[in-house]
């Protein structure tokens, strides 16, 4: 059984810290690793998102 991983996107409450691109196997290890690549608390992440692919027409 192999671990998908998804891409998620994790915006902060800060406007002067950009959206961050991670990809995880869940939530909860997407949020892990914003809060180590950005240095702040788990407070600071106001949501975070799986990223959809548009499908073409």
């Amino acid at each position: 059984m192999s671990s998908q991983l998804y891409p998620f996107r994790i915006h902060f409450h800060d406007p002067d810290l950009p959206p961050l691109d991670i990809e995880a196997p869940c939530v909860a290890d997407a949020r892990k690793v914003a809060i180590e690549r950005r240095n702040v608390t788990e407070g600071a992440i106001r949501k975070v998102k799986i990223i959809r692919e548009k499908a073409n027409g």
